[in-house]
């Protein structure tokens, strides 16, 4: 009674979670400021361009790897068949169907039927897999090829192969899973199929080759290298180094991003493969250590904690072997860790997604022990806490620039962008009907989407490239244009060695939500800049109403002087501020219209400037 009432409060504990978990995450379409990252505009840019045949182009001019393959590759039909525009509502749902099929997966392939069904239930609700199943990327296939290596462990050579090479290409950090699963067939007998991570290897290098000209994706690089250069150039010296090192190394110890994906999953599987080696007469001195690290002000030990509980309740089992496949999947996903927190030093939440398969893993393997799995479901609701809604309203700005860069640009222009995505699909991809020479082609500068901008970057020559490119104009966020290395992603320093933003560009517009700030110096606004000295600035755009943008909502162009102020003023005469001017520049803004018409002036003269009528 006491085993059949345990697994009935999991089971009920695993609806709750995944309740929770659809309630809280599974909520409306998600948009430029809820769940769809910029760089997700890079893989829709890529299938749209696929599909209407000017190949899988990016950065305008050249060919790119700089996404990941499979997930790119299924988005072409979609494009293909409902269009460009209906990517960014289409990828996140079939995000969410992907994630589905991968709950349904853990529960046909547990023995145990109620290991099953709870293990389904919390991965259907577990707010990380949630959220980032909506992100538009790569995140739920990476997290189902995942899950279907693990699965499908024991199958033939050939199937293994095809399997492994489809993982590799959804995210090529699979790697790493697919050579530690393949070494554990090797180690029980089954050498069908012991070439598949070459082969994976050799396939992806080989498409890396002929889309973006190096072994590497496009987008391996570029960010790794800017944050260690700024680094660097910061602070030169070994020992800064060496405390930077370790700084980024710490989580790979089983610290934040294990605890993300499921701090007691992850501590689980961590304590099934230490409860064979760990004397009985130790078990306390994991929880002992761990008391003492929290009392001195450690932090971040959620998993740790979970491990020394676990070896402190349960007795050693001497005479058990070390579980060889759950080893290897903590080695294979745990090396995701390594290579984008201690490697590349650029962590993100949406690369832990497929740890959550060792969560997975540890109580499929111990799921009998109805205590064991009652703790599953009850630690993903401990855990929610940790996934929170991630600061992406800034990005409405660059989507504001894309959809209106032919406002203030000639047709037929480049402009060059660090954070492009949005940009690329609003300015260039979603232009249809539009010529090559009526385009506004967009360049990427950061080299995450193009291999060539990324070299200039490197050589300190960024300047000197976009006049070869014969690219006048530059948009972004003016943080990516400072020179202080201090500032996240600021790359003036790789412009030239004497570049000065303050003189080299002369600033044409201004796209600008009120009220809306990114959260980092220069991040108040997305600016277009003509680089100066290269042919001669367009003519100005006069005020204007540019038309509608979100519910209530229309874009105006306000041509604004140095120290003028934009007010609304609404039917009852009341007037707010809407933006102000330090240089002379076109601002390009939402403006909130209501149930009545509203005018706009500009302080201190009696003449609106634009009357707006309600939609």
């Amino acid at each position: 009674r006491m085993v059949r009432g345990l697994a009935a409060l999991a089971v009920g504990l695993g609806v709750l979670a995944a309740c929770v978990g659809l309630a809280t995450w599974l909520v409306g379409a998600p948009d430029a400021s809820d769940r769809l990252r910029d760089d997700a505009f890079y893989e829709f840019a890529w299938a749209a361009n696929v599909a209407q045949g000017r190949g899988p182009v990016v950065s305008d001019g050249t060919p790119t790897s700089g996404v990941q393959l499979l997930w790119s590759a299924l988005l072409v039909p979609l494009a293909w068949c409902a269009g460009p525009a209906s990517l960014p509502w289409l990828a996140p749902w079939l995000g969410v169907l992907l994630h589905a099929l991968a709950a349904a997966g853990w529960w046909w392939t547990s023995r145990d039927r109620t290991t099953g069904v709870v293990l389904a239930l919390c991965w259907l609700g577990h707010p990380l897999l949630l959220r980032e199943c909506q992100n538009g990327q790569e995140t739920a296939l990476a997290a189902l090829c995942a899950s279907a290596l693990w699965w499908c462990r024991r199958t033939g050579g050939g199937c293994w192969l095809l399997l492994g090479t489809l993982a590799v290409l959804a995210r090529v950090d699979l790697l790493a899973l697919l050579l530690a699963l393949t070494w554990w067939r090797w180690t029980n007998a089954r050498r069908a199929g012991a070439a598949a991570p070459a082969i994976a290897a050799v396939v992806l290098a080989l498409a890396n080759v002929g889309l973006g000209g190096g072994l590497l994706p496009d987008s391996a690089g570029p960010m790794a290298w800017l944050w260690h250069h700024n680094r660097a150039l910061v602070d030169p010296s070994f020992a800064a180094f060496v405390a930077d090192s370790w700084w980024f190394a710490r989580p790979a110890l089983l610290g934040g991003p294990f605890a993300l994906a499921s701090a007691y999953g992850a501590g689980l599987a961590v304590f099934a493969l230490l409860r064979p080696l760990w004397p009985s007469s130790l078990r306390v001195v994991p929880a002992a250590c761990i008391g003492a690290a929290c009392a001195l002000g450690a932090r971040d030990l959620a998993t740790p904690g979970w491990v020394a509980f676990l070896l402190a309740l349960l007795p050693s089992a001497r005479r058990r072997r070390v579980p060889r496949a759950l080893l290897a999947v903590l080695l294979g996903l745990g090396a995701i860790v390594v290579v984008h927190w201690a490697l590349r030093w650029y962590p993100r939440d949406y690369y832990v997604a497929p740890l959550v398969v060792v969560a997975m893993v540890a109580v499929q393997r111990l799921g009998r022990l109805r205590w064991l799995l009652l703790l599953l479901p009850l630690g993903q609701l401990l855990d929610r806490g940790r996934v929170v809604p991630e600061p992406l309203a800034g990005q409405l700005e660059l989507e504001l620039a894309g959809r209106h860069l032919r406002a203030v640009l000639p047709p037929g222009e480049r402009v060059g962008c660090f954070n492009s995505g949005l940009v690329t699909f609003h300015a260039d991809v979603l232009a249809t009907g539009f010529g090559d020479g009526e385009r506004i082609g967009v360049v990427n500068l950061d080299g995450v989407v193009d291999a060539r901008s990324f070299a200039a970057l490197r050589e300190g020559r960024l300047d000197a490239w976009l006049d070869q490119q014969g690219v006048r104009f530059v948009v972004d966020n003016p943080v990516q244009f400072a020179r202080d290395p201090r500032l996240p992603h600021a790359s003036g320093h790789a412009f030239a060695p004497d570049f000065q933003p303050e003189r080299d560009l002369v600033e044409l517009a201004r796209f600008d939500v009120p009220g809306l700030d990114a959260g980092r110096p220069g991040g108040d606004s997305v600016r277009l800049y003509w680089r100066r000295g290269r042919g001669q600035p367009p003519d100005r755009l006069p005020s204007t109403d540019l038309g509608p943008w979100r519910t209530g909502q229309r874009v105006v162009a306000w041509a604004a002087e140095p120290g003028q102020v934009l007010e609304c003023e609404a039917a009852d005469g009341r007037r707010t501020v809407l933006a102000s001017a330090d240089v002379a520049t076109t601002i390009v803004l939402p403006v909130a219209v209501g149930s009545a018409p509203c005018q706009l002036f500009v302080r201190g003269h009696e003449v609106p400037l634009l009357r707006l009528l309600p939609p």
